[in-house]
């Protein structure tokens, strides 16, 4: 057989399977349809992307998205030496999610898996474990749902907005060291509108977690002790457009104020790890309240994010033998605003610090950060580009150290 003949059947071949490829496509896209599902924060929310399937009897519907950030980040030695401390090319995120109903669209559920180092947990716990969501939501009344399976705590705002969605590169320190994160058990979530107008009558939200306080990549645990975690937030202009409280930048460009604030408290009875539900393992078990304040305020293209974070508990510090481990009792500030200084561009500034308690200041350091940052939306959160500036100080017992850090991110998805 000579050369022509093989290259005429590698291009055959090689149509065909392009026909299958689009036959396939066409076929699967009769299925595709948007509609409202339940967020993983169990709020009501419209589709943003994602390829969706119906099942023919309309007793199944799955939602496929996948997403990436690929981050590249410079660090320089102090503030007045620019030269390079670190230097990074990283794939921060990527991550699959399934979610959809079955029998009937009130029973919903959410599928997340994560496939990158930091996703697996594997430093903390040296287990790749690749599972972040695994819910069942359940939708008794419009107004009321109730969950069971492993997911988003109702910690701080800034933690339940998804990391794709993030006025910044990243989110805070302040997240850093305070966040829950996420854990096994069962959530209930309901509101009330006082009035008939969702989009402008003042509503409550509530939302309550009974978890078994150890995380996403549990560790063994010696005591039947428990997390309880509540959530109250209040919306005096009702409701964001676009489910808008759950992301900062104001990209609906609201035509009214539109604000909510909120409360969080929270208790991890004996948690095994310095962060509760996250970080290394103590040494001993430590029960950790956390308290939590934040609110959301946009209007015409301006947004304003606060947060006020503080976890408390008797004797931080753990020990084994020479060895010192302590969790991160103390308190931290986050604020942030936002403003599109054209179509598709934001400018945003931040300002966040983080403080330990004197206990365990001559383990962790206190730090503080000022960041600039310009954001191109390409299509929304789904595809944008980000780059910010951060001026960064790290308090150690003895003095302070600054330096600039510089990131450009790529946040591509469905």
């Amino acid at each position: 057989m000579n050369i022509w003949t093989t290259q005429q059947q590698t291009t055959r071949t090689n149509i065909s399977k392009g026909m299958i490829f689009v036959l396939v496509w066409i076929f699967l896209s009769q299925y595709a349809f948007s509609q409202e599902e339940v967020g993983e924060n169990g709020d009501r929310m419209w589709l943003r992307g994602g390829i969706n399937f119906l099942d023919h009897d309309s007793t199944m519907m799955l939602t496929l998205r996948f997403r990436m950030q690929n981050q590249a980040s410079l660090e320089s030695v102090s503030a007045s030496d620019l030269s390079l401390r670190d230097a990074q090319f990283t794939i921060r995120r990527v991550r699959l999610r399934l979610n959809g109903f079955v029998v009937e669209p009130r029973l919903t559920y959410l599928l997340q898996l994560g496939f990158t180092r930091g996703d697996a947990d594997f430093d903390n716990t040296q287990f790749f474990n690749v599972l972040r969501d695994a819910m069942v939501i359940y939708r008794i009344e419009p107004n009321f749902h109730l969950g069971i399976g492993l997911g988003k705590l109702p910690g701080n705002r800034e933690r339940v907005i998804s990391s794709s969605e993030q006025q910044f590169v990243d989110r805070s320190i302040v997240n850093r060291a305070f966040n829950l994160d996420r854990d096994a058990g069962i959530n209930g979530y309901y509101t009330h509108t006082f009035g008939n107008n969702v989009s402008n009558d003042p509503r409550v939200s509530l939302r309550l977690a009974l978890t078994s306080g150890l995380g996403r990549n549990p560790l063994p645990r010696l005591s039947t002790r428990l997390m309880y975690t509540g959530r109250l937030s209040f919306f005096p202009f009702g409701n964001f457009s676009n489910n808008g409280d759950y992301y900062v930048s104001d990209l609906a460009f609201e035509e009214t104020p539109k604000m909510y604030i909120a409360a969080v408290i929270s208790r991890n009875d004996n948690a095994n790890r310095t962060g509760g539900t996250i970080g290394t393992p103590l040494f001993e078990q430590r029960t950790m309240d956390n308290i939590f304040l934040d609110g959301i305020f946009k209007y015409r293209g301006f947004s304003l994010y606060g947060e006020y974070a503080r976890r408390m508990m008797a004797n931080p510090i753990t020990r084994e033998g020479t060895s010192v481990r302590a969790a991160f009792a103390g308190e931290g500030l986050n604020l942030q605003a936002g403003y599109f200084v054209a179509e598709h561009w934001e400018l945003s500034a931040r300002y966040s610090s983080v403080e330990p308690v004197e206990e365990v200041r001559q383990y962790l350091n206190g730090q503080t950060q000022y960041t600039l940052c310009l954001t191109r939306f390409l299509n929304g959160h789904r595809v944008k580009l980000q780059s910010d500036l951060t001026y960064n100080i790290l308090r150690t017992i003895t003095n302070a150290q600054a330096s600039w850090i510089l990131r450009f991110q790529v946040e591509l998805g469905l």
